[in-house]
């Protein structure tokens, strides 16, 4: 018996142990596995991810891998580009990329709703919901805004696609733009004839004011002239005032006692000397 059980053990045993070890299955880092069963009654994707490291997973379930680092993907070109119109109808272009990533804990759930791997999850699913914010976003955008570099549409774009991929698990970093918008010729031509003249209307009324300032600022220094010329005027009235009402016949007397020498004219002429002496 034992020559005959050796051999059949040999023969299945080492099969089904290495059947047994390829049910293995590695989770690599950065990496979160959702696990779908294929029989039973609870056949389905498993509401619990799996982490990293080895996992035994039965034969009759299958595992898929999703990254949760940052993903980026950017859709650029003719092909690949995205088109739309402005508020005006004006058709635009534009070359757009993306950063995001998934939460680990709503995995299972993204799989189970759009049954696909990422790159259709990005293509497809994460692409269209950019194309429709953009569609709403450029609906009550001017051509002139876009052309002149405007941040804030990108920005409200942005904010379109994070509420609504939020709910899902998918994380929304950064909606930007490629380079430049792509206008028709004909549209950049009467934009830039636009925007000479407006700049030229800007330069005419920036030497208006400049001439005005110029102006103004010559009136204010004669009006300070005048002012100063009327204070100094006043001034000099009241101090002229104050003289007059200060100089009296004995004033002026004792002045001329102070210069006198002491010593009388020699000739009078009969004329009566300056200095009055009182009996």
């Amino acid at each position: 018996m034992k020559k005959i059980i050796l051999p059949l053990a040999c023969l299945f045993g080492i099969p089904l142990f290495i059947a047994w070890l390829l049910c293995f299955k590695m989770i690599s880092p950065g990496y979160v596995g959702v696990v779908v069963d294929l029989l039973g009654d609870n056949k389905g994707v498993e509401s619990k991810e799996l982490h990293v490291g080895m996992h035994w997973i039965a034969p009759w379930r299958s595992v898929y891998q999703f990254p949760i680092f940052e993903q980026n993907d950017t859709w650029e070109g003719e092909r690949e580009g995205f088109n739309f119109q402005t508020s005006e109808g004006m058709a635009v272009s534009a070359d757009i990329g993306i950063t995001y990533h998934l939460r680990p804990e709503s995995i299972p759930i993204i799989f189970q709703r759009y049954r696909r791997g990422m790159d259709e999850i990005t293509h497809v699913f994460i692409r269209n919901y950019i194309r429709d914010a953009i569609n709403k976003s450029a609906s009550h955008t001017r051509i002139e805004d876009l052309y002149s570099g405007k941040e804030g549409f990108f920005e409200d774009v942005e904010k379109h696609v994070r509420e609504d991929l939020a709910p899902i698990g998918i994380e929304i970093s950064r909606i930007y733009l490629i380079g430049r918008f792509h206008f028709p010729h004909n549209v950049i031509s009467a934009l830039n004839a636009k925007i000479e003249a407006n700049q030229r209307a800007q330069q005419r009324e920036n030497e208006l004011r400049e001439a005005e300032a110029e102006a103004k600022k010559q009136i204010a220094k004669a009006e300070g002239q005048a002012r100063c010329a009327i204070v100094q005027a006043e001034s000099e009235s009241k101090a002229n005032a104050l003289l007059s009402a200060s100089v009296t016949q004995e004033l002026i007397q004792w002045q001329a006692v102070q210069k006198w020498d002491g010593k009388l004219p020699s000739v009078t002429s009969g004329a009566t000397p300056f200095i009055q002496v009182s009996k």
